[in-house]
């Protein structure tokens, strides 16, 4: 079996640092959404947006999807929603600028709170099951393998010199 080059798992890596970058972005926007808007309000933007498509096709699965997460949203205080976005996305933020910058204290702090991540997101899947949490989890599982495999090459390196 051949091995795949140590550039290529760079390269992952760093993509996967710009990936989970633009997420948790949107997870701070979407913590900032929820701290500025009622549900109403909410719902009266999702509905101009999506309404539309909604009310001629009532039966397709994405707009289904998307009305139905949203009523999952609002069982739960937007107080709580606005805290785990823009926590979660202020954490990792913090952690991928230090991964970008190559600081050491941020590899083994990422693999701690990436791992925590994962569990917690494989958990509330299993409560409530949703196919972008699902995905949001395995592309975090991607990045920590990176970031483990990153970890070791740079551990390497420094037992070399």
């Amino acid at each position: 079996m051949k091995s795949i080059p140590r550039k290529t798992y760079h390269a992952l890596f760093l993509t996967g640092i710009i990936l989970k970058g633009a997420i948790s972005l949107g997870e701070i926007a979407s913590g900032i959404v929820f701290t500025l808007f009622s549900y109403d309000k909410l719902y009266n933007i999702v509905f101009l947006f999506f309404g539309g498509e909604l009310a001629e096709n009532p039966r397709d699965f994405v707009w289904g999807y998307v009305f139905h997460a949203f009523q999952n949203f609002s069982s739960t205080p937007r107080a709580v929603w606005a805290f785990i976005f823009l926590s979660h996305g202020i954490v990792k933020i913090l952690l991928l600028s230090g991964l970008w910058y190559n600081k050491s204290w941020s590899y083994p702090a990422s693999i701690a709170v990436f791992s925590f991540f994962i569990v917690y997101q494989l958990y509330q899947s299993i409560l409530t099951p949703s196919i972008l949490l699902w995905f949001i989890t395995f592309l975090d599982a991607a990045v920590l393998f990176l970031v483990g495999n990153e970890y070791r090459h740079r551990k390497d390196m420094l037992w070399e010199i």
